[in-house]
């Protein structure tokens, strides 16, 4: 399962903390944050990109949902795109390394 979503600039390093703080599943999900305007997209904030377990993906959301700011659907798809792009490069990259 996969969540993509947007946090405020203020409440990024909150909703970070909240997430890696459960232990027990929240912290085991593989959690991609990226500044927004790292990735060329308008906004004061982050993109958080959870993927993982239903179970845990679920925990993440709820752990997280008071930090959750509104944005467009457009940009949520452009976001997950750019991190994708950049595992991918990333992934390309220490390919060539080990080849």
């Amino acid at each position: 399962m996969e969540f993509m979503t947007f946090v405020k600039k203020e409440n990024v390093h909150k909703a970070e903390e909240t997430i890696r703080s459960d232990f027990d599943l929240a912290a085991k999900q593989s959690l991609k944050i990226k500044d927004a305007k790292s990735i060329g997209l308008e906004g004061e904030g982050s993109f958080f990109y959870i993927t993982g377990t239903d179970e845990g993906v679920e925990k993440c959301k709820e752990l997280i949902k008071d930090f959750i700011a509104e944005t467009s659907q457009e940009n949520l798809d452009k976001a997950k795109e750019k991190i994708k792009e950049e595992e991918d490069a990333a992934a390309t990259g220490m390919g060539s390394i080990f080849g």
